[in-house]
């Protein structure tokens, strides 16, 4: 209905849509994007969430993309975590000096098999074009802690729930700091990881919390999310292409995740895995 759009990325809401909407969406690096006034509170009042949450882009091609993105990112004068980066230009890339890798599946979390599919037949098609495809091993992935840091700080704003210890915090942003530090050493040897940006392909409505069916068997619905949220954990940049579609018609997408403040180069691959995807296609109906 409109030529782009932006939201906001606290669990995925950015880029799960995009997968199960077949477009394209790009989650910046945590406190790259000036976060004043999306969550207004009462004046004066501390902001509810500091940490894990981005303000985004959606759109039909990476060039749409980019453009959003230089024309949101950095600071504003009144987010004061928004660091003074420089936003580039996305580079030219060739495929041939890119290394890649692939994660078919994320440690901890359910996946449906058509997704897993999805991500392995990229990984095979890049292969011969890129210069390394590889399934790598990752660093460690928590799936009990992976939304804790925006729980306490919500918890603290919630009436009738007990506030969370500063010291219980604290503790909670220093694990946090640990999967930071292990996944940027991970991409000091890898310029993106594929992997899948949801559980599930497009489901029917249900009631929140139902739940969800992955290949026969009933899986959380808050789980749903969890493979875009892990990196609103660590704060990493991650866009998601559509890339297939599935037994029903509906969109299959990738997620394309990449180094701490390196949208930029992000970009420019995009841009270049999607000349081998092929331009946006509206899904069959739609």
């Amino acid at each position: 209905m409109t030529p782009f759009e932006l939201g906001t990325d606290l669990a995925g809401s950015l880029r799960v849509p995009a997968h199960y909407c077949g477009v394209l969406a790009l989650k910046p690096t945590e406190h790259r994007v000036s976060l004043d006034g999306v969550v207004a509170g009462p004046p004066g009042a501390p902001r509810p969430i500091r940490v894990m949450s981005c303000i985004g882009p959606m759109a039909r091609s990476v060039e749409d993309l980019a453009l959003l993105y230089r024309l949101i990112a950095g600071p504003d004068g009144r987010d004061t975590d928004v660091s003074p980066v420089p936003v580039d230009e996305p580079p030219v890339i060739e495929l041939d000096t890119v290394r890649i890798a692939v994660a078919p599946t994320l440690p901890g979390f359910p996946l449906a098999g058509v997704l897993r599919d999805t991500v392995e037949a990229l990984g095979s098609l890049l292969g011969p074009m890129c210069d390394v495809v590889e399934m790598a091993p990752l660093p460690p992935i928590d799936a009990g802690q992976f939304f804790e840091p925006a729980q306490l700080a919500l918890s603290a704003f919630q009436p009738g729930t007990a506030s969370p210890s500063l010291a219980r915090y604290l503790e909670s942003l220093h694990r946090r700091d640990q999967a930071i530090i292990a996944w940027e050493q991970f991409f000091g040897r890898w310029d993106i990881l594929l992997c899948a940006p949801s559980m599930v392909a497009a489901f029917p409505h249900c009631d929140q919390g139902a739940p969800l069916d992955v290949d026969g068997h009933d899986e959380s619905y808050w789980l749903a999310h969890a493979h875009s949220t892990w990196f609103n954990y660590t704060g990493h940049p991650s866009i998601v292409l559509p890339v297939t579609l599935n037994a029903d018609g509906l969109p299959i997408g990738v997620q394309m995740v990449g180094r701490r403040w390196g949208e930029s180069r992000l970009l420019g691959i995009a841009q270049a895995i999607s000349g081998v995807l092929g331009a946006f296609q509206r899904p069959p109906g739609y």
